[in-house]
């Protein structure tokens, strides 16, 4: 749900952007005074493992794929605020050295793929918590979730294009809810199976406010990195029919506004390490490469704020 430049116009994506800058830097804020700094390491480890899985696009019906968000999986495991700041990386990342999603709409796209998610999953998984907290309850909870994020925030990219004048209201959300409903299956599939394994390990990862020792994370972290370079290096596999966003606008033929060609020069553009004529071989590089990279800017980040947070 990547939206390109020019896809949305000033007024639309200005207000985006202060709004993400001004959610974001919150998040650095909250980080500095409450973050568990024992789940650096999983928080690096989980945006490097989300990059790797949104490269991989599954097919759902009638030419048009869908690829994971990941932002449910990061409210739920580390918390609304830390999630926040591990989607800004993963799609910073992607739109500075990939050009997926466009450097004007970064702001919007945060919003749409990061924000959303990281707050909707996790209360609907409290929701579910307060009625039973038994292991079913807690993977039923985080798939009902994720899949009510990925909905609104299909709802919410509607609007925006609506606001922008790319496209008629009720043709943009009928589309774009009808596909993301399908693709928020995917979502809750995978988010569930995810929080499936760690409800049986380490229930305590999903409970918001519990510190953490090193050996408790150990394990989960290691799997969890096993899993990111897995997807990165399985990301040749990928669909190449277009995702819910670009069906909708282009081939369903909502938008109205003609996108531009990117005026950014992307270093590893549509996933391709440049100089290796073996696409699948490139595009191996290009994930483990990126996969490596988010990680890195993520723990990087997060011991820089850690390390500032004033004694209690």
């Amino acid at each position: 749900m990547h939206i390109p430049d020019g896809m949305l116009d000033t007024k639309t994506y200005t207000t985006l952007l202060a709004g993400a800058a001004g959610t974001v830097s919150y998040a650095g804020y909250w980080i500095r005074k409450n973050f568990d700094s024992g789940k650096i390491v999983l928080m690096a480890v989980l945006a490097a493992l989300i990059f790797g899985l949104q490269m991989l696009n599954f097919p759902i019906a009638g030419g048009t794929s869908g690829h994971f968000g990941g932002s449910s999986l990061a409210g739920l495991l580390l918390g609304s605020w830390p999630g926040v700041i591990v989607m800004t990386a993963v799609l910073l990342v992607q739109a500075v050295f990939f050009g997926d999603g466009g450097i004007t709409v970064l702001g919007a796209n945060i919003i749409n793929m990061g924000v959303i998610g990281c707050f909707v999953a996790p209360l609907v998984y409290q929701i579910f918590q307060r009625v039973n907290t038994s292991y079913i309850s807690k993977v039923v909870g985080a798939a009902v979730g994720s899949f009510f994020a990925v909905v609104l925030s299909s709802i919410a990219v509607a609007i925006e294009l609506w606001t922008s004048g790319s496209a008629q209201f009720t043709a943009a959300l009928s589309a774009m809810v009808f596909w993301h409903v399908l693709i928020g299956i995917g979502e809750g599939i995978i988010t569930g199976g995810i929080v499936a394994y760690i409800a049986k390990v380490r229930p305590q990862i999903l409970e918001q406010g519990e510190q953490s020792t090193h050996s408790s994370l150990k394990s989960v972290t290691l799997v969890l990195a096993v899993l990111a370079i897995l997807a990165a290096g399985l990301s040749f596999l990928a669909s190449s029919f277009p995702d819910g966003l670009e069906y909708v606008y282009f081939e369903m033929g909502i938008g109205s506004a003609p996108i531009p060609e990117s005026t950014v020069a992307s270093p590893m553009a549509d996933y391709l390490v440049p100089g290796v004529e073996n696409e699948a071989i490139g595009t191996i590089g290009a994930g483990i490469i990126g996969a490596i990279t988010t990680g890195v800017l993520l723990w990087a980040l997060s011991a820089l704020l850690t390390r500032k947070r004033k004694p209690q």
